[in-house]
């Protein structure tokens, strides 16, 4: 797998996962899946370009008057704005053309190689290890011993979970939804207990034991709740999904829990028919959520230690398609977010 010119591979750490290795003990990584496979000419515009790109999209390209232009060859549509003072303040960098040889274009298959790194891997064969979840290992040895204090990840969406997959457990406190994971922060407990849940219930007496008996085995539960209630927000947030993970990320971290990684998701990427309504309301929908939480965790000076990345099982076609979208296509942008990254920059080969 290609990242800039760093080559990925299943058996070698990589260059990703030595950073965080040799990073201070606070440093924290959130993975952001795209999931469907974003349309990187719709991310990234070249603009020295512009010609050749709106020639290939002569009913989707994005008109000169909506680019936000951040350099002389490469700008963002108007619709993510919200990244220009994050831009301005040396806190954003897209990496072009970041795929590997060979690129599946199965949404399944894809998938599985960004988290194994394994380019081998086919729908019925592949590394079943992740590349997050060797790095645990490495890092707690004895984890299901000595499990570290607070949870090593927290994964929202059940799909994907493959990261943090080691040999022996996987690595990440994982919720099927942010729904799941709001509750378990406000209440401590993963499944709500109230008698009146089970009083029309058959079998009520018995499902209330069994959802006891699993509150039971969540023993991070009770620290994701105190950090959430250490915690608070201290600007307002859009009401999606997106925008809600980010926010109890925040929360999170401003109230210390410790945790390494978290990977959250935003859907609707797939962008086969109608693409240019659709992507203009999930990249603004991103781009005000990732400007929102770095300017809310900047209140307690924590925006330093957080890199934020995005990444997508694959890209988009150049030519859109007969329905005003575009098909699966391969190598993509992938945008990193943070105070640390030491100036905005257009990083690679577009």
């Amino acid at each position: 797998m290609m990242l800039g010119s760093n080559m990925l591979t299943a058996s070698a750490p990589s260059p990703l996962t030595a950073a965080i290795a040799n990073a201070d003990t606070d440093s924290i990584l959130i993975l952001i899946r795209l999931s469907g496979g974003n349309d990187g000419l719709s991310t990234v515009i070249p603009i020295e370009q512009y010609d050749t790109y709106a020639n290939a999209r002569p009913n989707i390209y994005i008109p000169e008057s909506k680019i936000l232009k951040l350099t002389d060859e490469f700008g963002i549509p108007t619709y993510m704005n919200s990244l220009e003072p994050m831009w301005g303040a040396g806190q954003v960098k897209a990496v072009h053309g970041v795929g590997y040889e060979n690129q599946s274009l199965s949404h399944f298959t894809g998938s599985d190689i960004y988290a194994n790194t394994d380019l081998t891997t086919t729908g019925f064969d592949g590394l079943d290890t992740g590349w997050m979840g060797r790095y645990f290992e490495n890092i707690y040895p004895d984890y299901l011993v000595n499990p570290p204090a607070a949870p090593a990840a927290i994964q929202i969406g059940n799909f994907g979970s493959l990261v943090f997959q080691g040999e022996e457990t996987n690595y990440a406190f994982v919720t099927s939804n942010i729904d799941q994971l709001e509750e378990i922060a406000e209440s401590g407990v993963q499944y709500s207990l109230d008698d009146s849940l089970f009083n029309n219930c058959m079998y009520g007496d018995q499902l209330k034991f069994l959802r006891g008996v699993a509150n039971t085995t969540y023993e991070y539960s009770g620290l994701i709740h105190e950090a959430y209630e250490r915690g608070q927000n201290q600007v307002e947030y859009q009401d999606n999904g997106f925008a809600r993970q980010l926010a109890l990320l925040a929360r999170l971290i401003k109230g210390n829990l410790g945790t390494k990684v978290y990977m959250i998701s935003m859907g609707g990427f797939d962008t086969h028919g109608n693409q240019p309504l659709a992507h203009e309301r999930l990249m603004s929908n991103l781009s005000i959520a990732i400007n929102n939480f770095y300017e809310d965790i900047a209140f307690t000076q924590q925006d330093e230690k957080v890199l934020s990345m995005t990444f997508s099982e694959f890209g988009r076609r150049i030519f859109e398609n007969g329905s005003n979208g575009t098909d699966h296509g391969k190598a993509a942008p992938t945008l990193f977010f943070g105070t640390g990254l030491n100036g905005s920059a257009f990083v690679g080969e577009h």
